[in-house]
C-alpha cells in the first residue's frame, strides 16, 4: 500500500513501490492532490496498466533507435524506415520527450506534411510515428499512444482508374515495341502475373518447361547496397506454381536456347554481362521507351525527312513537343519527360483482370497470384474491362435466349390470351 506523507517544504509527496519493487515518489500542492493520484496508481497497479511517471521523460529520438534495433525485418524495409525517420520524423519529434507527445501535436504536425508531401508519403509517416509510440506503451512508457485518431489527408490518387490494357493492346501494341531480348520478363509480368521482384529473381530451377509451368521461390530486393536475392516471397501464400500459356512458354523457351545450357541456379532475366536487372534501369532503358513506340505514351510523328517531332503532357496537363532528325531520340525525349502511362506492374493487374473477366473462380486467380486473402485479388487487382456492358449483356442474351416464349404462341397461349380479353 502506499501512503502520503507531509514534506518539510510543506507540499505533499504520494509514495508508492513500481512493480519492480523500487520505491516512487511525487509531490503536490495539496494532499488532496496527492490522495487523488496515489488511488489512480493504486489501481493501475492492480490493473497491470502501470506506468512510470517519470519514463515519459525518454527522448523520442533515443528511443526510436532503440526501437529500430529490436526490428527483424528486409533490409529493403530497415532503409526505408531509416530515411523516413531521418528526413521527416525525427527533425520534429527527436528531442521531444515521450510524456510530451500529445494528439494536437501530431494532428498540425501532419497537416504541415500534407502541405509539402503526397498524401500516401504523410501516411507512411504517420504509420511509422504511431507504431513507434505504440510500443512505447506496450514498454510502459506512456499510458496511451497520442497519435491514436489522427485524422490523415485523403488519398485522391485512388479515386484515379488505374490503367490497365487489354489482350488485343497488349500483343498488338506493346509486346512488339518491347526489345527482344526483353520480351521475356515482359511476358512473365503480363503471362504469369509475377511481380518485378519475383521476375528478376527467377531462375532456370524454378521454370519447368516440359510441363509448362514455373515455381515462384525466390526474389530479387533491391538495396542501396545491391540487389539481394531473397530465397522466398513476400508472404507464405506467395510461394505457388503457375501454370505458362503458350506466348510465355514460347518467350522462355527461346531465352533457353540463347543461354545455352545454363546453370540452373542461373537467373532467367539479366543484363548483358549476367547481373540482377535492376528496376531503375529497366524502366528508363527498356519500359517507357517501349509505352512510347506502342503509342501507349506521348506521342513520335514523322513529319518530313529526317524529322520526328516528340509530344508529351506535363503533370499539369500542358502539351508540349519538339523535333529531332531521329526517332530515337524524339522516343527518348518523350519517355524522359511524359507523365503517366503504364507501370510495369500495371501487367500483373491486367493478368488478374483477364482471368477474372474470362471465368476463372476467384481462389483459383487468387492462387496463382499469390494472394493470401481472395479481397486482395478483387479489390484490387482487377478491373473493370472497357467492354463490360456487352459482356453483362452477352451474359444474359445468352443463359435467357432457351427461357423465352416463342414468337408463335402456342395453343395453350392463345387459350390464355382470349380468357384476358374477356376480363
Amino acid at each position: 500500500m502506499g501512503f502520503v506523507r507531509k514534506t518539510p517544504a510543506g507540499t505533499f509527496r504520494a509514495c508508492w513501490r513500481d512493480p519492480a519493487g523500487g520505491q516512487k515518489s511525487k509531490s503536490f500542492r495539496t494532499k488532496r492532490e496527492a490522495n487523488a493520484y496515489l488511488t489512480e496508481v493504486e489501481g493501475t497497479l492492480n490493473r497491470g496498466t502501470y506506468v512510470n511517471p517519470h519514463a515519459g521523460r525518454t527522448r523520442f529520438g533515443d528511443f526510436a533507435q532503440q526501437w529500430l534495433a529490436t526490428r527483424t525485418v528486409e533490409a529493403r524495409t530497415t532503409e526505408r524506415t531509416i530515411s523516413m525517420l531521418r528526413t521527416h520524423i525525427l527533425p520534429k519529434w527527436g528531442d521531444w520527450p515521450l510524456g510530451k507527445v500529445d494528439f494536437m501535436s501530431v494532428q498540425e504536425w501532419v497537416t504541415s506534411l500534407s502541405r509539402q508531401l503526397a498524401p500516401t508519403t504523410v501516411a507512411k509517416c504517420y504509420q511509422l510515428l504511431s507504431m513507434i509510440l505504440r510500443t512505447a506503451v506496450q514498454a510502459r512508457l506512456i499510458g496511451s499512444n497520442p497519435a491514436e485518431g489522427v485524422k490523415l489527408p485523403r488519398d485522391r490518387s485512388r479515386d484515379v482508374k488505374p490503367v490497365t490494357i487489354s489482350r488485343e493492346a497488349f500483343f498488338g501494341k506493346l509486346l512488339p515495341a518491347v526489345p527482344p531480348r526483353h520480351r521475356g520478363i515482359v511476358c512473365a509480368a503480363a503471362g504469369a502475373g509475377l511481380r518485378w521482384g519475383e521476375c528478376a529473381g527467377l531462375t532456370w530451377s524454378s521454370v519447368d518447361l516440359d510441363r509448362v509451368r514455373l515455381r515462384v521461390v525466390q526474389v530479387a530486393e533491391e538495396t542501396h547496397g545491391g540487389i539481394l536475392l531473397r530465397p522466398y516471397p513476400k508472404s507464405r501464400a506467395g510461394v505457388r506454381t503457375v501454370p505458362l500459356p503458350g506466348f510465355l512458354a514460347s518467350a522462355l523457351r527461346q531465352l533457353l536456347a540463347d543461354a545455352g545450357e545454363p546453370d540452373p541456379r542461373t537467373l532467367v532475366f539479366r543484363d548483358r554481362i549476367g547481373r540482377p536487372l535492376r528496376r531503375s534501369n529497366f524502366r528508363r532503358r527498356v519500359w517507357l521507351p517501349s509505352l512510347v513506340r506502342a503509342g501507349l505514351l506521348g506521342q513520335v510523328v514523322n513529319v518530313g525527312p529526317h524529322r520526328y517531332r516528340a509530344v508529351w503532357l506535363d503533370r499539369e496537363g500542358v502539351e508540349w513537343s519538339a523535333e529531332f532528325t531521329t526517332e530515337r531520340e524524339a522516343v527518348a525525349c518523350v519517355a524522359a519527360r511524359a507523365v503517366g502511362g503504364m507501370r510495369f506492374h500495371d501487367l500483373r493487374h491486367a493478368y488478374a483482370t483477364w482471368l477474372v473477366t474470362d471465368g476463372v473462380p476467384i481462389n483459383l486467380v487468387q492462387r496463382v497470384m499469390g494472394h493470401e486473402q481472395a479481397s486482395t485479388t478483387l479489390n484490387r487487382y482487377t478491373h473493370t474491362p472497357d467492354d463490360y456492358a456487352a459482356r453483362v449483356l452477352a451474359a444474359f442474351d445468352g443463359s435467357a435466349a432457351s427461357l423465352l416464349p416463342l414468337a408463335e404462341a402456342s395453343p395453350s397461349k392463345r387459350v390464355l390470351d382470349e380468357d384476358e380479353e374477356g376480363l
